[in-house]
């Protein structure tokens, strides 16, 4: 009769005792005893090198969409001598638009707008750390974009102002579709980013449940070695394909590490 090693047979039982603990594990977040199953989740995540807090875990069941997006700009000529001004002589090399030394650079479905100088508008005037967000989404429209349905965060460097826009789709975030403006008090710095805007919203579904999600996600293969730290876990969408417009969304749990690192779960 052929022998194994005892190691050999120790990590086949620990996997099958494993599998049997994700195939058996009750997700449900809607039952009387859901702190029971968020702490039973913890637990199980514990022993398998993955530290979470209960209070980051969402126990309502969430809906998603089926929605596609449009990108923003149709017509990149069009968009650069808006940006730079319809009146100035604009000149394109390649994928960079100039005029005045100032520029609106294409790479892909990105574009930077980038000033020699600052310039100044009436919206960058006072700004400081309490009114940031809402003078970055005056920018946002005064260069003609939707922030209507976008989510927005400021951070303060020591008086340059970073404001983060990101497109929402029923209040759930487009993790890949967003832009960043940075600002002083002496004007725009310039921005850069990615921007689609709602084309259709189709039917409601229930997405995965989050904790099928940190499950999914502790047998992951693409999950970094040794011991990890979730700090935060959001549900929203995807862009499936930049180079498609309209393009479609694909909802995703994101599991965010201590080290800043993101992995996303399809929901």
């Amino acid at each position: 009769m052929k022998r194994f090693p005892i190691k050999v047979i120790l990590l086949s039982l620990f996997i099958v005792i494993n599998l049997t603990v994700i195939c058996t594990f009750p997700t449900s977040m809607s039952d009387n005893d859901s702190e029971e199953v968020v702490n039973n989740l913890v637990t199980f995540l514990n022993k398998n090198d993955i530290t979470i807090s209960p209070t980051i875990i969402d126990k309502e069941t969430k809906k998603v969409s089926s929605a596609t997006l449009q990108n923003f700009i149709e017509d990149r000529d069009a968009f650069a001598k808006n940006i730079l001004g319809a009146k100035k002589e604009v000149t394109k090399n390649g994928e960079t638009y100039t005029a005045n030394e100032n520029q609106v650079i294409f790479d892909g479905n990105k574009f930077s707008f980038v000033p020699k100088t600052p310039v100044a508008l009436s919206e960058t005037h006072g700004i400081d750390a309490v009114n940031a967000s809402k003078k970055g989404k005056k920018i946002a429209a005064y260069y003609g974009f939707d922030s209507q349905n976008a989510l927005i965060v400021s951070s303060d460097d020591n008086g340059k102002y970073h404001i983060f826009m990101t497109y929402t789709i029923e209040n759930l975030p487009v993790f890949n579709d967003y832009m960043t403006f940075d600002i002083t008090t002496d004007g725009l710095m310039g921005f850069s980013g990615v921007w689609f805007t709602q084309n259709s919203l189709g039917e409601y579904r229930n997405a995965k449940s989050v904790a099928d999600a940190l499950l999914e996600f502790s047998a992951s293969k693409d999950k970094p070695n040794g011991k990890i730290e979730i700090s935060d876990i959001t549900l929203g969408y995807n862009i499936v394909d930049f180079d498609t417009s309209p393009t479609e969304l694909q909802p995703v749990w994101r599991i965010t590490l201590k080290d800043g690192s993101k992995y996303y779960i399809n929901a």
